[in-house]
């Protein structure tokens, strides 16, 4: 019995190393301890959730036979709690959108793992590896980062007509993906965020200078937008 509990945790314990190592590669907040802790404490709780079922069927007082999945089934949304704060937005990007996943997926596995269901937990972590890093290399020559731009135009209150934006967007064939604004109370300034689709042939000199001459804009920033993960 022994063996097989260590067998169990040491089999969530490789499982947690594999994610986090790929997580740590990319330099996330929740790297190797976070997704070592997170598998091998779910594996430990399902542990405890079938040994005191056991227990309680085993014993010599007349309880009924205990359910094996309830401590387990609170892993599944307790991690919630712990994958909304790897969730951070900045402008238009949302980041850790894929380490909570990855936080949520480590839990999973852990509690496969206590269960003793070593093959599903294997072959959902091969396939977990394989979307994390061989799907992230796709996404990168199909949908390169460096083309997603977050334009930010600084403007007044008076005289502001987001149309008159757009028009000018619109006349350089940039593809709007979303829109964002906010006003400063302090200030006055509105600032718009554009998530924007760059053409290869865009001149951005002369993007920035067609939008500065509008009358109510005061500054315009463009920036790269980085992969969330």
């Amino acid at each position: 019995m022994a063996d097989e509990i260590v067998f169990r945790i040491a089999a969530a314990f490789g499982a947690g190393v594999l994610l986090g190592l790929e997580r740590q590669f990319h330099r996330q907040p929740a790297g190797l301890k976070t997704v070592i802790l997170v598998c091998v404490g779910s594996a430990l709780l399902m542990l405890l959730s079938l040994m005191m079922a056991g227990d309680f069927t085993d014993g010599p007082l007349p309880f009924t036979p205990g359910d094996p999945g309830r401590i387990a089934a609170q892993v599944v949304s307790g991690i919630g709690f712990l994958g909304a704060g790897a969730i951070l937005r900045q402008g238009l990007n949302v980041k850790g959108l894929t380490t909570a996943a990855t936080m949520w997926f480590a839990a999973a596995v852990g509690l496969a793992c206590g269960a003793g269901k070593f093959f599903p937990a294997a072959v959902s972590l091969l396939v977990a590896l394989c979307t994390l890093i061989l799907m992230e290399k796709i996404e990168e020559k199909v949908f390169p980062a460096k083309k997603i731009k977050t334009l930010c135009v600084i403007c007044t209150r008076q005289g502001f007509s987001l149309p008159d934006i757009q028009d000018i967007l619109q006349a350089k064939k940039i593809i709007v993906n979303n829109v964002d604004m906010s006003v400063s109370k302090s200030s006055g300034r509105v600032k718009v965020f554009f998530q924007i689709h760059v053409p290869d042939s865009l001149d951005i000199a002369a993007l920035c200078g067609s939008l500065e001459k509008t009358a109510f804009v005061r500054g315009v920033k463009l920036s790269s937008n980085e992969r969330g993960h």
